[in-house]
């Protein structure tokens, strides 16, 4: 019978604002869905076209001495060994606006034959002349400076000099110069040379034929190497064997996109709550016409078909809106991620399985939503279904708590009957609570997480109580430096220290880091500083700090424990530090934030063991005042004098420029759960919207006798929005709670991604106030039309109504 389907149009005409509402609430969760898996997908992919197609070297052997090409190609013969190279990389500086920023020199052997980690040629020269170089991309933002122009650098031995950018290339293993607020450049040995370097090809990189993704295979033959190496006269000073095949974002990147892939199907099922609500309302409205049916024949089965096809229209109509408009959103998130991790996009299509998610899930979860009470409800008898009085009969009893509330006296009578009202339909009450609060509690999840996150940046300078860290390139005798450093006006105290790589010593003669090529990623350092010291203030997480002078004493953060996660108070280990092994005793962990893997150690147990005769490698300044644009002033003057005293410096980093370097990292994973919150909230909106409607719809015959009993129309239309308004409220209590279990969970989960420490909890009143401005607002819209509708009814229509 056609006639079936002529009633499910009619059902779906006959209300266009409530069923349009129904196919938004839809839509939002397939948008949500599809952006954040079309997003993620892309990411995914070219994320490793980028870095896989750079030929990732499996491991980076490091020796004392310069590498011929000779045995380059030797090493290529060795059983294991699919191709290797021979490079250089160093750390210098660049001069911007009379400031220093670091800028990480990699020395190519060839440019025109790249095996192994690889970059893809932009514009420019494809290999630089003589003192010109190749900067990566994005560089050039920080050394405002295109390309054919010339900038100052100096290298650790060498003089200032200018060299001209002469080409750009794409880097996809490094992360954007802006993030780490540093530059890359690329070139030829003679230049090094030219700069005022003695250093040769040091790094023999290599990449392994087979079990290529094991980095225990990539280890024990990046160790069989060294080993016929180390046969053949050269030392072998380090092993860096990073995450093999895998980018220096990756794991992060998974595990934020796994959370929002979780809100976002939380968003579908919210909604799908919401559509299935509303659809067990219109079963109720319609139970007499099911009774109807039934009587002329229909059995249960048939009427079920009918109002999921209703459903079915529904969910179809949702994805012909959300489906499009999650691909352009997805577009617009893949892009910023791609700026993020610098990486090129070389396809920008969505794969076909993400769209048929969306068709499956936009259509499988709402339709699971609603079969149950649409089971329910064409499962009535044709008694039950005649006998039905309507819907004013469905009202629960309210609990004594509720009843005390609309009894008190300080409560208004419209104020009272309101809250009656809210609380006739606990399950209806319960799933608009729940969007609001699911709505609010995101919102205010992101913006306490990011107030957390600015709030654990600012320890960078509460734990670094100095304002300038340079490292020199050699040891020197520091005292006669640090005097004339003192008398710099403004200069408040100067520290000597000395650092190194260090790694743990495990079972072999070779030293083993995790580091990838920018030497920043995975790296691990020896800090060795004066007891006691006045500039350094980590967090004790258990222990003590360094106290005795001649004690072996180490103090490791809380990245070094990672490292070696069995590690205990009272352990004693060995650090290979330039290829030395020291021992030490473990006596406290700290927590730093913004540091890499560190071991603390005392300058004076330092210099035994390295013989280094009280010379030092590294200085902390303080300055009077903090201040970012005090602190760069001054850091001119350290940096003339350094000049005019001829001082080997390696890097210059002020700790200002440290905090801006990481405070970049998470602004995107901030604003994406911005995003998600606003998509919850727009769901709980609807959801409350929903409510209204039903409620106002249930209350049809009692608003007509409160109109023939001489009910004003604005008093009527108070009385429902003082419910909603009443119901906003009651969210706004639910969704703080949920806030604080959410912050402290995602505090944790970003704090041990990016610091291996939990953020704190903190609680922003700016949200609170926010969201409060929201749900008042929406709530004040959200009743604005069903109070309309109901004014709109005259007294006979009203009573007439069932």
């Amino acid at each position: 019978m056609k006639i079936r389907y002529l009633k499910v149009l009619r059902d779906l005409t006959s209300d266009y604002p409530k069923n349009m509402m129904l196919v938004l609430a839809i839509a939002i969760g397939v948008f949500g869905i599809g952006s954040i898996l079309g997003g993620y997908a892309v990411v995914k992919r070219e994320m490793a076209v980028n870095y896989l197609g750079t030929q990732p070297a499996s491991a980076t052997i490091e020796l004392e001495e310069g590498i011929s090409r000779e045995l380059v190609d030797r090493v290529k013969t060795l059983p294991g060994i699919q191709e290797a190279d021979r490079r250089a990389t160093l750390q210098a500086r660049m001069k911007i606006h009379d400031k220093w920023y670091p800028l990480l020199l990699f020395v190519i052997d060839d440019f025109r034959k790249l095996h192994i980690s690889k970059f893809n040629h932009v514009s420019g020269d494809t290999e630089p002349s003589l003192g010109a170089m190749l900067a990566e991309r994005t560089a050039l933002g920080m050394m405002d400076a295109g390309e054919g122009a010339e900038i100052t650098i100096k290298t650790q031995n060498g003089s200032p000099k200018l060299i001209r950018i002469t080409g750009t290339v794409h880097d996809p293993g490094l992360a954007p110069a802006w993030q780490e607020q540093a530059g890359y450049g690329y070139i030829t040995l003679a230049t090094l040379h030219w700069l005022g370097e003695s250093q040769n090809f040091d790094q023999l990189k290599i990449k392994v034929s087979t079990n290529e993704n094991s980095r225990q295979h990539i280890t024990q033959q990046a160790k069989a190497v060294s080993a016929w190496l180390s046969k053949r006269g050269y030392a072998i000073h380090e092993i860096q064997v990073p995450p093999p095949n895998r980018h220096p974002h990756q794991g992060q990147m998974n595990a934020v996109m796994s959370i929002f892939i979780v809100f976002s199907f939380l968003i579908l099922i919210l909604a799908s709550i919401l559509v299935a609500t509303s659809m067990a309302t219109l079963m109720v409205k319609q139970i007499r016409q099911i009774g109807v049916m039934k009587t002329i024949g229909a059995n249960s089965g048939q009427i079920a078909r009918l109002y999921l096809f209703m459903m079915l229209l529904l969910c179809l109509a949702a994805l012909s809106i959300g489906i499009p408009l999650s691909w352009v959103a997805a577009s617009i998130f893949y892009t910023k991620i791609a700026v993020l991790l610098n990486i090129d996009l070389t396809d920008r299509s969505i794969p076909n399985w993400v769209f048929l998610v969306q068709m499956a899930t936009g259509i499988v979860i709402p339709v699971l939503a609603v079969s149950v009470p649409v089971i329910r409800g064409s499962r009535l008898s044709v008694r039950s279904a005649m006998d039905h009085y309507g819907l004013s009969q469905t009202s629960s009893a309210h609990s004594s708590w509720v009843t005390w509330l609309t009894q008190a006296r300080f409560l208004g009578d419209t104020l009272k009957l309101s809250l009656r009202n809210a609380f006739r339909q606990r399950s209806r009450l319960g799933m608009t609570l729940g969007l609001l609060a699911a709505g609010g509690a995101m919102f205010m999840t992101a913006m306490n997480v990011s107030e957390a996150w600015t709030n654990n940046l600012r320890r960078i300078y509460t734990q670094r109580l100095y304002d300038l860290e340079i490292r020199l390139n050699e040891p020197i005798q520091a005292e006669t430096l640090a005097a004339k450093l003192k008398n710099i006006p403004g200069v408040k105290i100067v520290e000597m220290g000395t650092y190194a790589p260090a790694s743990f010593l495990k079972d072999g003669p070779y030293t083993i880091t995790h580091t990838y090529p920018d030497k920043g990623h995975g790296s691990f350092t020896i800090q060795a500083i004066p007891i006691p010291t006045r500039l350094l203030k980590p967090t004790l997480l258990e222990g003590s700090w360094l106290s005795k002078r001649s004690a072996t004493d180490v103090v490791l953060n809380q990245l070094a424990r990672a490292v070696s996660p069995g590690i205990k108070l009272g352990d004693t280990i060995t650090l290979s530090v330039d290829g030395k092994a020291t021992t030490w005793n473990v006596i406290g962990f700290t927590e730093d934030v913004g540091s890499p893997a560190t071991a603390y150690v005392s300058s004076d147990a330092f210099a035994r063991y390295m013989a280094t005769d009280g010379r030092s490698t590294s200085l902390r300044i303080a300055f009077m005042d903090r201040n970012k644009a005090y602190a760069t002033n001054k850091t001119r003057e350290v940096e003339k004098v350094l000049e005019r005293e001829n001082i080997p410096v390696r890097s210059s980093v002020p700790v200002w420029l440290l905090h801006n370097a990481i405070a970049g990292h998470m602004k995107i994973l901030i604003n994406s759960l911005l995003a998600m919150a606003i998509l919850m909230a727009l769901v709980g909106t609807l959801g409350l919207l929903s409510t209204m409607s039903m409620n106002v719809m249930e209350r049809t015959r009692e608003i007509g006798v409160m109109r023939a009993i001489g009910a004003t129309p604005r008093k009527i239309r108070n009385l429902i929005v003082w419910e909603g308004l009443a119901i906003g409220a009651l969210s706004i209590v639910l969704a703080f709670g949920f806030s604080l279990l959410l912050s402290i969970y995602l505090g944790r989960f970003i704090g041990n991604l990016a610091f291996r420490t939990q953020l704190g909890l903190i609680i922003s009143p700016l949200a609170c106030s926010i969201w409060v401005g929201i749900i008042v607002a929406g709530s004040y819209l959200a009743t604005l039309f069903p109070a309309r509708r109901a004014n709109k009814l005259t007294t006979r229509e009203a009573l007439a109504y069932e």
